[in-house]
């Protein structure tokens, strides 16, 4: 049965309930599929499969910002490649005006990783970012990803 007028007139005075109605009887007909009965067989593996490493657990660290919003952190050990790198900011005056602390990745090698943190603050029309100062925490995490195959 086709309906020839739009979703959000099906139920005189609820606009929303016949969006939803309309969106549940969409989605339970997307749900139906039809099969063809073939079934794919995975290839089998080569002869000689590569070595996937297991990661090792993620180093991880507690930085405090510089004067110019900068960290540097060593890693314990220089890792064979880049790893994935994951850093938090940790505002030090939570709630204080309508701020925003921001964490940005500069630079990741093997052996260091350097970030710097940026305050936000809403103004009409734009917004206004400046380097957070001396004295903002990072939460740093470095896990070797290993080599992609």
């Amino acid at each position: 049965m086709a309906i020839r007028t739009s979703p959000s007139r099906s139920l005189p005075g609820n606009p929303l309930g016949g969006v939803l109605r309309h969106l549940d009887a969409r989605s339970r007909i997307a749900g139906r599929t039809r099969t063809t009965g073939l079934t794919f067989e995975q290839e089998a593996p080569p002869a000689e499969a590569p070595r996937v490493r297991a990661p090792a657990w993620p180093a991880a660290a507690v930085l405090t910002t510089g004067e110019d919003g900068r960290a540097r952190w060593a890693f314990p050990a220089p890792y064979g490649a880049a790893p994935a790198v994951s850093a938090v900011a940790v505002d030090p005056a939570p709630g204080e005006d309508d701020r925003t602390v921001l964490v940005a990745l500069e630079e990741v090698t093997t052996w260091c990783v350097v970030v710097r943190v940026w305050r936000t603050r809403g103004r009409r029309g734009t917004g206004v970012a400046e380097p957070a100062g001396a004295g903002v925490r990072v939460h740093v995490t470095a896990l070797d990803v290993g080599p992609v195959y």
